[in-house]
């Protein structure tokens, strides 16, 4: 069997004997291991894929994250701009929005057709299909509805507007769904990608309630979801932070995939949500991957594993996505929990 296909095994709740196994995200940790700039890679798609192709030629992942540090770039694409840092992805130098959602939310989202960086990102990830697409899941990344919506508006007066201004968060989640469907409607028209890799760290259990999740982000979430597995795609979602509250709620958004955040507890997960979706983390990707040895990583993997491989439905990862300075071979450790 390919890694990949014992990942969709997962995505389908299927037991298994042995528990697979994949990064999750690794777009800063990529861009540090090369000693290249997130501007500088972008800017040739054949370079990017080839430096993709190459990491993956390192650890052997079974999940290979194109545009994973990127994620700001969409909001640049309908008029934001991009302030690089030293170390970590590129940020958006300031919100779109000033004081109103309406300065935003009638911008065709065809607008990002005309951004080169978008174009380059999806010809990086057709190039690296088209290289090792037939052994490997090759996806994108992007933000969730909530975050992306946040960060077009300015994240803390958009937690403020759920509060007292709910209409304008509505109208900046219609339009950055809508966004997201945009960038990603080539890539599973042209069947590119089979799967959607979604981050929503703003949903954060640590920023919003389970009932603000219900009222602002499933229903966005859902029918994105949905309109995803009419083109035949799965999706993994993350969201950061302690989402114990909302497990049910985050079931409910029919993403084939949530990735947990170490925050959680992965046995109270897998029996809260086990038999409704498949569950993946959650090794601290601080105190354990970048902070400790390759025995040290096997350890916490095998706990994660004792703690959520019974019935199926489980894929090892970290519990977030990884800080560049992780060492090699604690990812090699992780990842080679699935031959064990």
């Amino acid at each position: 069997m390919r890694a990949k296909d014992a990942i969709f095994e997962a995505f389908d709740l299927k037991p298994s004997s042995r528990v697979p196994t994949t990064l999750f995200g690794g777009g800063v940790w990529t861009i540090r291991h090369w000693q290249k700039q997130f501007g500088e890679v972008i800017a040739d798609p054949r370079a990017y894929a080839d430096l993709l192709i190459r990491t993956n030629e390192l650890l052997h992942s079974p999940i290979v994250y194109v545009g994973s540090g990127y994620n700001n770039y969409l909001a640049a694409a309908v008029g934001g701009r991009i302030k690089e840092r030293p170390l970590g992805a590129p940020d958006l130098e300031t919100a779109l929005v000033r004081e109103s959602a309406d300065e935003i939310v009638n911008t065709a989202v065809t607008v990002i057709e005309n951004d080169p960086v978008i174009q380059n990102i999806r010809e990086a990830t057709r190039l690296v299909t088209q290289a090792i697409g037939d052994e490997v899941i090759v996806t994108v990344t992007a933000w969730g509805p909530f975050t992306l919506a946040g960060q077009m508006y300015g994240v803390e007066p958009f937690m403020k507007a759920t509060l007292k201004k709910k209409e304008e968060v509505h109208k900046m989640l219609d339009f950055a769904t809508r966004l997201i469907k945009q960038f990603y409607a080539p890539l599973l028209e042209e069947r590119v990608i089979p799967m959607l890799a979604l981050a929503d760290p703003t949903g954060s259990g640590d920023l919003i309630s389970d009932r603000m999740f219900r009222a602002f982000s499933l229903p966005y979430l859902t029918p994105l979801i949905a309109w995803a597995k009419e083109q035949g795609a799965y999706t993994w979602l993350h969201i950061c932070g302690n989402t114990a509250d909302k497990l049910a709620s985050i079931a409910e958004t029919g993403a084939d995939c949530f990735s947990l955040d170490y925050k959680v507890d992965l046995r109270q997960a897998k029996q809260s949500v086990g038999d409704k979706i498949t569950l993946a983390g959650n090794i601290d990707p601080v105190s354990i991957l970048n902070q400790k040895g390759p025995a040290e990583v096997r350890a916490a993997a095998q706990a994660c594993i004792d703690a959520a491989r019974q019935g199926g439905g489980f894929i090892l990862t970290s519990g977030c996505d990884l800080p560049p300075t992780v060492p090699a071979d604690n990812l090699r450790a992780m990842l080679d929990m699935a031959e064990i």
